[in-house]
């Protein structure tokens, strides 16, 4: 799949490349945050130590920058970007690629986020890289 590059994504995802030495497999912003997916093993390198390769980014765009890591399987790249979950499953239902994301009741609200927004990213994301329509969390 495809993805459209603005000027100003492309010049976020330059800025951190430069700065981390870890390349971006995606990039885009929402509202106030930008969000980097790096390359499988690479987000520690991208995060820097003790934070501050983020931080310097964060600094020198005005925004707050988000690092997931990125893997060829969805199912592990689901653990990824949510480390609390317990199980993932991939389905097919009605030609649409569905994660069904098993997590403690407790931990619903970090899933989702205020107003729901955490849980629009994600399926994003998800869509984005590994085309997978909707997500149900059990």
């Amino acid at each position: 799949m495809k993805r459209r590059l603005d000027t100003n994504t492309i010049r976020f995802l330059n800025l951190f490349e430069n700065i981390t030495n870890v390349r971006v497999v995606d990039c885009f912003e929402n509202g106030n945050t930008i969000y980097y997916i790096v390359e499988e093993g690479k987000a520690g390198l991208a995060v820097g130590k003790k934070g501050h390769s983020i931080k310097y980014v964060e600094k020198i765009l005005g925004k707050h920058v988000k690092v997931y890591e990125y893997s060829s399987d969805a199912q592990e790249f689901i653990k990824n970007l949510i480390p609390v979950v317990l199980d993932v499953k991939i389905i097919e239902e009605n030609e649409k690629n569905i994660a069904e994301i098993k997590i403690n009741k407790k931990d619903i609200g970090v899933v989702m986020g205020r107003n729901k927004e955490k849980f629009k990213i994600l399926k994003e994301i998800l869509k984005r890289l590994h085309n997978i329509d909707d997500i149900r969390l059990k």
